[in-house]
């Protein structure tokens, strides 16, 4: 029984190693991922895409690399045009193109996200919102944006690197800058509602000129027409008169401030 023990103790030993062996030779490239093949410290120059492959204990090995759309979130201090420092926090969506992995695996490494794109953020966040003032930065936030996004896709993509989107996603000035803005926006509001004032008051007087002239132009009308037609002037009394006539003494003879007619006076009697 003691030779039998010792035998099971061998062949289950062997079966482990032998299994070892086994499941070292197996390698799972995984879906999204692309595989680096290395054998004794040479990278193959094929990418290996997903699958199951057969490698050589020791001599050989595959690394995967991420081809994946990932996120990355950051900040970073940056100077405007006018030398307004500022803080801006952003978001880049980005992945290593599959046919670039062996050669990004080669020059840079497993860490290469790491090591090439904050930089290139940086670098591109300050060369255009270097040229842009602070108070047209605000103004101008997306067009900022959209130039940080081309120069980041331009100089990542000759590493073999997409960019699928790109976001400020705040932009804090110091506090001293802000109150200044802010109290610009207030001045500039209380100019507008004043000036909006201004053109109202102006408009009511231009209003007010337009009905004087035009009662001034009437009255010379019927001026003019009064004096050139004793008529209508005669008719402008009797649309004032009362009816009753004046009753007037004296020694002269008498007479009524229209001159009617006695006969017509007397029949209306």
């Amino acid at each position: 029984m003691e030779g039998f023990g010792k035998k099971l103790a061998v062949i289950i030993a062997v079966l482990l190693i032998g299994g070892y062996f086994f499941l070292s030779t197996v390698i799972v490239v995984d879906a999204g991922h692309t595989g680096v093949k290395k054998t004794l410290g040479k990278v193959d120059p094929d990418a290996y895409p997903p699958g199951v492959y057969i490698v050589v204990p020791v001599m050989s090995s595959i690394t995967q690399l991420d081809n994946r759309i990932m996120r990355l979130d950051g900040d970073t201090s940056v100077y405007t045009k006018d030398v307004q420092q500022a803080q801006i926090k952003y978001a880049l969506n980005y992945s290593l193109d599959a046919a670039s992995t062996v050669k990004m695996y080669s020059e840079v490494g497993i860490f290469w996200a790491d090591k090439l794109i904050p930089q290139v953020i940086t670098s591109s966040m300050k060369n255009v919102i270097g040229q842009w003032a602070a108070m047209d930065l605000i103004a101008n936030r997306l067009k900022a944006q959209n130039g940080i996004e081309e120069m980041i896709a331009s100089d990542l993509k000759a590493q073999g690197i997409s960019i699928s989107a790109f976001a400020l996603t705040n932009i804090d000035f110091q506090d001293q800058f802000e109150n200044a803005v802010e109290a610009k926006v207030v001045a500039v509001q209380s100019a507008e509602m004043a000036k909006n004032q201004t053109v109202q008051i102006e408009e009511q007087a231009k209003q007010r000129l337009i009905a004087a002239r035009a009662d001034a132009e009437s009255m010379m009308i019927k001026n003019e027409a009064l004096a050139k037609n004793q008529s209508l002037i005669m008719y402008e009394a009797v649309q004032k008169w009362d009816g009753q006539l004046p009753k007037i003494t004296g020694g002269g003879s008498g007479g009524n401030f229209l001159n009617i007619p006695e006969s017509m006076l007397s029949g209306n009697k």
